[in-house]
């Protein structure tokens, strides 16, 4: 009897076990798996800044910029230089490579724009927080850091910025760091928008300038199409009106000839399947965050835009994920 009385037990036991299995499985069928916002921005960058978009893992983005001289700042000069088109204000090219899908690092070499010139730069970039398509993270949080080393032959007046004097001060009077984060979110289908606070360390300085710097800028993505958009950026110094002679808003108050205008970008995006081509028109001289942003003379107002492209081509170098462009780089709407 006793052995009748264990075996019911046993089975009873069992039966309840199997049905607590089975009710955790159909629990976890039940819950929602997270569905991740896909093409907040199409490339790593939305025109000069960076976007939140990272390079996936085991790819490369090689990536080259050009920007051309002023189109209309001089009536006796934009057509002889064919409006900007036989000037070179800078030439950019990077590499950046996908650790993992959420950590990417990069390395460029630019000509600069700025005082500083010859531009050697390395980067990192983590995504901490990725937008889900339901909202319940309405962001996506990228942070991201600079290093640049200018490579210039020095000069003889001690009044310039590549005056580098010599032993351990050459050389970091040649360097300069940016630290970003990329706040965005995609709001719609077809529109995405991004806030970028930002801080720029320059280790050398004009005698009326600061080293830190904090910036503030504004970018977004409005989609045309499933390969097609338009992009812009908007960037303003937060610092005490008057340093380095820098002013807010000169182009809003019509102040011609300021020592500092914001920088204003605007472009269009179109994909071919393989590359994506940026043509944009903008009032920044340079392509590297700290060369742009603290350095910029240029005033829309007066003509002192020009007219600029970047191509962006990714590889798959990972065999088994196959080619980088069959996996989805359109936007299904």
């Amino acid at each position: 009897m006793k052995i009748l009385h264990t075996l019911v037990l046993l089975l009873l036991s069992s039966i309840a076990v199997a049905q607590t299995d089975l009710m955790d499985e159909l629990l976890q069928e039940q819950k929602p798996k997270k569905e991740y916002v896909a093409f907040t921005f199409k490339t790593t960058r939305v025109i000069n800044g960076n976007s939140v978009e990272m390079v996936k893992k085991k790819a490369m983005d090689f990536r080259i910029s050009h920007r051309f001289g002023d189109i209309a700042a001089s009536q006796n000069d934009h057509i002889h230089s064919l409006f900007g088109f036989d000037q070179a204000a800078d030439i950019g090219f990077v590499f950046d490579y996908g650790v993992t899908d959420n950590l990417t690092i990069g390395a460029g070499r630019m000509k600069g724009a700025g005082p500083l010139r010859e531009l050697w730069n390395a980067s990192i970039k983590y995504r901490v927080l990725q937008q889900t398509k339901d909202f319940k993270i309405p962001f996506t949080i990228v942070l991201y850091g600079n290093t640049a080393i200018s490579s210039m032959r020095p000069s003889t007046n001690v009044n310039d910025l590549n005056y580098f004097p010599k032993g351990y001060k050459a050389f970091s009077h040649r360097l300069s760091y940016t630290a970003q984060a990329l706040i965005a979110c995609k709001a719609t289908s077809w529109l995405s928008l991004q806030l970028t606070p930002s801080f720029v360390w320059r280790n050398n300085v004009a005698f009326n300038d600061k080293n830190g710097m904090f910036f503030l800028g504004f970018s977004g993505r409005a989609k045309i199409s499933k390969r097609n958009a338009i992009v812009f950026e908007y960037s303003l110094p937060i610092i005490r009106d008057g340093v380095g002679g820098r002013t807010y808003f000169p182009m809003v108050r019509g102040i011609k000839n300021a020592a500092y205008y914001p920088n204003l970008h605007i472009g269009f995006e179109f994909e071919t399947g393989g590359h994506v081509f940026h043509i944009n028109l903008t009032n920044s001289r340079g392509l590297l965050d700290q060369d742009f942003l603290p350095f910029n003379t240029a005033n829309w107002a007066q003509g002192a835009f020009r007219l600029g492209f970047t191509i962006s081509r990714m590889f798959q170098l990972d065999k088994k994920g196959g080619k980088y462009w069959k996996k989805g780089s359109v936007e299904d709407k």
